[in-house]
């Protein structure tokens, strides 16, 4: 039976095993971030524009903390010791929010937990390869989904959990789901390279990172500005646009059944899982035909393709009644963003990758993260004015962000054949 195991694990089984640590690690995270806003404002009384504050806060702290996470694991404590520490830390502020705990100090925990846990699993990935492996890119391609299917499952679980019997139960489900990638990664430990503190080496700097001139750091600026600013209106997904499907969206399905309004969340994964092959079998297709394989046009593209989804959903908002908002509007909103997304956020990660100044490839990829950090924040900042705005204006005015990111990717675009060619 061993010929139908896809050569990647016969020969790397530890694949299988980080990414079976990351899709339930990715569960537990996911099924925090889907009801956060719901158990804020629903069991302790905090506002919309509170609730909102603080949900942008948290998940823009959680993608800061990784570049410290990082440096401490490779030179102090290893990779192993960082993946199995945070991921007890973050287990700590599941675990507190189950019973009650300050929440302030819940998810300190956690984004701590996460600071160690995040940039280190891909670097034990990276480690398991020499440069030019081919299988290095179909194992990072496995692990991707791998993250897309935990993050498909939170919500129809933790979602669930918490509807019915209370959001307490999702903070049971997300530590569950992260106990279990704990005990997976232990069991398969011995699979793994040798873990040394102060040699360990990060995944972009295993790679061969471009000889960048000092005109390819104001292109990566401008990419870091417009995915900043992107971000201000794709990260309402889990704020302004999940407390809309839960009061204004007509969910039911036939006469007796209602629409959980957290599964709206499983949308965004399912769809990265549908289009991503899809969109890659079209690039290569037309990458054959010698069509344009520009960067920053193609992250244009789908940032025009985000903008379009907030003004379709704005306008039938307006042309509607509260609560009359039929289900699969919401639905065709949400697969239309994540497609959107997939022409933006792959490509500019790739394209940081690819662009890194030799020798600080790493540090680029903390900086990538950096910028879904500020993304957060500031879209937390922006959703507090939701109820001053209503949903119909508020969702205008979310797709003048992408229309600006789109203006920025176009206007790099225009700029860069010289100092891309010359890297």
């Amino acid at each position: 039976m061993s010929r139908w195991v896809p050569k990647t694990f016969r020969d790397h089984p530890a694949v299988l095993l980080l990414a079976a640590t990351e899709m339930w690690e990715a569960f537990s995270y996911v099924g925090l971030r889907t009801v956060l806003v719901y158990y804020l404002t629903q069991d302790l009384g905090y506002s919309t524009e509170d609730a909102s504050l603080i949900y942008g806060t948290f998940l823009g702290v959680a993608y800061v903390t990784p570049i410290l996470g990082g440096w401490i694991a490779d030179r102090f404590i290893g990779r192993s010791a960082a993946i199995v520490g945070g991921a007890l830390l973050k287990m700590a502020g599941y675990i507190g929010l189950l019973f009650g705990a300050n929440v302030t100090g819940c998810l300190a925990a956690i984004v701590i937990g996460n600071g160690l846990f995040l940039p280190t699993l891909p670097a034990t990935l990276g480690a398991l390869f020499s440069p030019n492996d081919p299988d290095r890119q179909r194992s990072f391609s496995f692990y991707y989904l791998a993250v897309s299917a935990g993050a498909l499952l939170a919500p129809l679980i933790c979602g669930t959990l918490g509807e019915n019997f209370g959001w307490r139960y999702s903070f049971l489900a997300s530590a569950t789901g992260l106990a279990a990638a704990i005990v997976i990664f232990l069991a398969g430990r011995h699979l793994l390279p040798p873990d040394r503190p102060g040699a360990a080496s990060h995944l972009v700097d295993e790679t061969p990172v471009a000889q960048a001139s000092q005109s390819v750091i104001p292109l990566l600026a401008g990419v870091l500005a417009a995915v900043i600013v992107l971000r201000v209106a794709y990260e309402q997904l889990g704020n302004t646009v999940a407390l809309f499907a839960a009061s204004q969206v007509d969910r039911s399905l036939g006469a007796d059944i209602t629409i959980p309004y957290t599964w709206f969340q499983s949308l965004n994964p399912l769809g990265v899982i549908l289009f991503t092959p899809l969109l890659v079998w079209g690039w290569r297709k037309a990458a054959a035909r010698g069509g344009s394989q520009n960067d920053y046009f193609r992250m244009a593209i789908g940032s025009c393709i985000m903008a379009a989804a907030f003004i379709g959903l704005a306008l039938i908002i307006q042309l509607g009644q509260p609560g009359q908002i039929f289900w699969p509007v919401l639905a065709a909103f949400f697969l239309m963003v994540t497609f959107g997304e997939l022409w933006v956020l792959p490509v500019g990660l790739s394209l940081f990758a690819r662009l890194a100044p030799a020798g600080r490839g790493a540090v680029t990829i903390a900086f990538w993260y950096s910028a879904r950090a500020a993304g957060n924040f500031l879209a937390g900042l922006m959703g507090r004015a939701e109820p001053a705005l209503g949903y119909g204006n508020f969702f205008l005015l979310c797709a003048v962000f992408p229309l600006l990111a789109a203006t920025i990717f176009v206007a790099i675009g225009k700029r860069s054949r010289r100092a891309t060619e010359a890297v």
